[in-house]
């Protein structure tokens, strides 16, 4: 009776500490609103991050451009145009600066605008998953408005005509062709710049959530590190 009694009580005390586990993991385990904001202030964290970063390494508009296009404005300058083309270098490098500036708060409107269908997934991703989440949603949307901005910056630029012809003497020869314009080819350029750096930036927030100061980082983060599997 004794032994009886005593294994009643073991299985007892199992099961109350089985329950107890359980009921601390469902306790611990972040809701999908707290995870959604975690994911969304991490991606803001590597925006904020990644233009301070490219913001102080704007060198112009020859950095932007590709290898080929390069000697097709030195091509201009041997031309007579050297002048206008340095203008034009200065005055696409501020508005571009400018432009990068007002990024801080695209990027914030854009990520407040991202819908993830399972965040879960991708706090548990890679080191860059919901830089590439926001990318595939936004990309588009996030180019647009940048173009816009920069449109706006350079509307006043007169030295941007050059451009057009920089650009038509390269498509005579180029495989693949330029499109657009100045903005445009900027932009794309500059939009992919700056996904490039945020998920640089992801991948080293991730490796210490903690370091953003938010709470809800550190609880949802730190909760799929230490189950997953």
């Amino acid at each position: 009776m004794k032994i009886r009694t005593f294994s009643i009580m073991l299985i007892s005390i199992f099961i109350l500490g089985s329950s107890c586990s359980t009921l601390q993991n469902i306790a611990m385990a972040p809701s999908n609103i707290e995870t959604i904001t975690a994911v969304k202030e991490v991606l803001n964290g590597s925006a904020f991050r990644a233009l301070e970063t490219l913001a102080r390494g704007s060198n112009g508009i020859e950095a932007m451009l590709p290898d080929e296009v390069k000697p097709v404005l030195a091509t201009l300058k041997t031309l007579g145009l050297g002048a206008e083309i340095d203008k034009l270098d200065k005055k696409v490098a501020v508005a571009s600066e400018a432009a990068y500036i007002e990024s801080k708060g695209l990027m914030s409107d854009a990520i407040k605008e991202v819908r993830f269908e399972d965040a879960a997934s991708i706090v548990m991703g890679g080191e860059n998953a919901a830089t590439v989440a926001m990318k595939n949603a936004m990309y588009g949307a996030v180019k647009k408005r940048y173009s816009e901005r920069l449109d706006g910056k350079l509307a006043m630029v007169d030295e941007t005509k050059y451009w057009d012809q920089a650009v038509s003497a390269y498509n005579l020869f180029a495989k693949n062709k330029i499109e657009g314009s100045l903005s445009d080819f900027i932009s794309e350029r500059a939009v992919d710049a700056v996904f490039v750096a945020m998920g640089k930036e992801e991948a080293v927030i991730r490796k210490n959530p903690a370091s953003l100061d938010k709470a809800v980082v550190t609880k949802v983060f730190d909760y799929y590190k230490n189950n997953k599997g």
